[in-house]
């Protein structure tokens, strides 16, 4: 039996779009709240509730108009405890109107909690009223829960209330997770699905209207050496088409052309709003201050986007992550966000969880982060992708996740891994055990997949759009394949092409490593073909100088110099 909290922030309001200071007062929704609801709900954003789901509201006209518009009519209880916090005569007022007036100024800048406004509720009152509507709500939902004991029916309750309700009470149910009330607030129409066991709150979803499959543009379909941008056009349209609206680039993904693609295949296709656009600012490519900078009006000008839903900080980790504070990136990228350039800043990350918790605690107010998760990195020590994925999960942050076939290394295993797979389910493909995986675990935004042709994309779409989650049996069975494949002499490149980027003698390492690794990892009789064809244009490994430059910056800590003298001496 599934056990369920919905909990849904009402639909937009004359008070949203003025910015009021506003709570007791009952308003309705905006038209424009009210178009955004019936376009998020057949869309299908909200999650599907049983006939018998159970619906609370706060008993202000919002919530009653946003469940109905979401749910239809339905009967529904009301807690009056969970109404928005009063604010007496600062009602309907924005803050720069009220700024400089005394009893505003006393009150907004208290830190006891215990400054009332005139003929309002204190911050602490309203925490204390809103606990106890809670656990009115849990006590509603534990009878929901008692009345399926028996039948096994799914037990769910949906709470349509308000921003700063939700967030008090997730900070309530989830105590142990850092952040402030800011970080819980959900935007207008959206919030959280809480999963129940045994009457107490275990995990949580953010709801969203990105669909949980990203198409990564890293690896774009090539025709002889440049972008086949009419394939691309073919895979945004199948993408978008599929209802799927997460796009992934950066500043240096082929070379900058991959921005360019976006704004040709995308952004000069399609309303600006029907999708979601990410790029990534990497500050240790710039010489100074002013050239990282730089790099984000360049981003702009190559996509023509306009803005950014997602900005990222790039590749943070090791001896990369001090550029961002010596170049100022961080209030950089704040500042562009109060100029509506960026909607949601983070970053991603390549590194050990401890330095991931480092750098949370010093910049909390990211809106997401994104890190390397499959189920090969989940308990490896290198990578610690369970441990990072822990400490993001901790600071109540959104994760995408990136590799999720480990750069395509998931999509050929050896044949004693293969057949593990095949025995348990033989017309299930080994990129969606992969993606499965990834797609499965709680607090994701969205998987990134690198996808480099309409076949991979059709069956990745496929994947996503079955959301079958793994079962206990499926995961112990991914946890033994990833134990058989560690036992197995490898190269852990992702392709990435970092390397390649600084490497003066122009050594196509990724290429190289894709050889070894098929010779080795999956006894490969072509790998000598394979060398040939990756190190056509002269890139091969006994180029190297060993100047080190690729082993500074390899996300992975491999040792490439090692690496390529042993590729040299084998293929050469």
């Amino acid at each position: 039996m599934v056990s369920r909290l919905i909990l849904l922030r009402h639909g937009l309001t004359e008070g949203n779009l003025k910015g009021w200071f506003y709570g007791g007062v009952d308003i309705p929704l905006a038209p424009q709240g009210r178009e955004a609801l019936c376009r998020l709900r057949d869309k299908g954003v909200y999650p599907e509730v049983p006939d018998d789901a159970q619906f609370i509201v706060s008993g202000l006209e919002r919530t009653v108009e946003t469940l109905r518009i979401l749910y239809g009519e339905r009967e529904y209880k009301v807690i009056p405890e969970l109404q928005e916090m009063r604010f007496g005569e600062f009602e309907c007022h924005t803050y720069d109107e009220m700024k400089g007036n005394w009893k505003f100024d006393r009150w907004i800048l208290d830190e006891t909690g215990d400054a009332e406004p005139p003929g309002g509720e204190s911050r602490n009152e309203f925490r204390s009223r809103v606990s106890a509507g809670r656990k009115k709500l849990i006590g509603l939902h534990r009878l929901k829960m008692w009345s399926h004991r028996h039948g096994g029916q799914d037990a769910v309750t949906v709470t349509v209330c308000h921003g700063g309700v939700i967030a008090a009470m997730m900070m309530e149910l989830f105590p142990d997770v850092n952040g402030n009330m800011w970080d819980w607030i959900p935007e207008p129409g959206f919030g959280y699905i809480v999963e129940i066991q045994e009457g107490e709150a275990v995990s949580y979803e953010k709801i969203t209207d990105i669909r949980r499959l990203g198409f990564g543009l890293m690896r774009l379909p090539m025709k002889e050496k440049e972008i086949d941008i009419e394939t691309v056009k073919q895979m945004v349209d199948l993408f978008m088409k599929r209802g799927y609206n997460y796009f992934d680039t950066a500043y240096s993904y082929h070379n900058g052309e991959s921005e360019a693609a976006v704004k040709e295949a995308l952004v000069d296709r399609y309303p600006r709003d029907s999708f979601y656009l990410a790029t990534k600012l990497p500050a240790f490519l710039a010489k100074s201050e002013e050239e990282a900078k730089e790099i984000f009006e360049t981003s702009l000008r190559r996509t023509g986007a306009g803005y950014f839903d997602y900005y990222l900080l790039h590749n943070l980790g090791e001896d990369r992550t001090h550029f961002y504070e010596d170049y100022h990136l961080w209030d950089f990228v704040k500042e562009k966000k109060e100029e509506g350039k960026i909607r949601n800043f983070g970053f991603s990350f390549h590194d050990k969880a401890e330095r991931l918790e480092e750098v949370l605690a010093a910049h909390s107010d990211v809106d997401f982060v994104q890190l390397q998760i499959n189920y090969m990195d989940w308990e490896d020590e290198a990578v610690e992708a369970r441990k990072c994925y822990e400490v993001a999960r901790a600071y109540a942050k959104p994760i995408i996740v990136m590799e999720p076939v480990r750069g395509g290394n998931l999509v050929n295993l050896p044949e004693g891994p293969a057949k593990l797979l095949e025995a348990a389910d033989p017309q299930a493909g080994q990129a969606s055990w992969a993606l499965r995986f990834a797609l499965g675990l709680p607090g994701v935004l969205t998987v990134l997949s690198g996808m480099s042709d309409l076949a991979q994309m059709e069956d990745n779409l496929n994947t996503a759009d079955n959301g079958k989650p793994l079962t206990k049996d499926e995961q112990a069975l991914l946890e033994k394949v990833a134990e058989e494949m560690r036992s197995l002499p490898s190269i852990p490149c992702t392709n990435c092409g970092y390397c390649v980027k600084g490497c003066p003698q122009g050594i196509v390492i990724p290429g190289i490593f894709k050889a070894m690794n098929n010779r080795s990892l999956y006894h490969d009789p072509g790998a000598q073909g394979t060398y040939k064809w990756q190190t056509r244009d002269g890139g091969v490994a006994s180029r190297c100088i060993e100047c080190g430059q690729c082993e500074e910056v390899c996300p992975q800590h491999i040792g490439i110099i090692q690496e390529l003298a042993a590729a040299a001496e084998i293929f050469e």
